[in-house]
């Protein structure tokens, strides 16, 4: 199940992520792979080769994978998705013309 498929039980309408809990989880996310990349590159800066400059870039990355989501697990508040949201998700305008070769 994707957010975009979230329905409130009680009246089916369309639920969305608060834009301030998605921004909140992602800016936690940053903050913790610049922390990884700043240890790990003290870490690593004394050593030659590509590894000392990859290894960083990649700690720091999957502490990014890691904390932007589980943030996000924490920190997510649930909103009714506007209308005309739903009406663009749900496909109520014309369909896209179609090409005959």
């Amino acid at each position: 199940m994707y957010s975009y498929d979230l329905v409130c039980p009680n009246c089916q309408h369309p639920l969305e992520i608060a834009a301030v809990s998605v921004y909140l989880s992602a800016f936690a996310g940053l903050i913790a792979g610049a922390i990884v990349w700043r240890l790990a590159n003290a870490h690593y800066s004394q050593e030659s080769g590509a590894l000392s400059w990859v290894l960083p870039m990649l700690y720091s990355y999957l502490a990014f994978s890691v904390v932007a989501p589980l943030a996000l697990i924490f920190t997510a508040d649930l909103k009714l998705k506007p209308l005309d949201a739903v009406d663009a998700q749900y496909g109520t305008s014309a369909a896209p013309p179609s090409h005959h070769h």
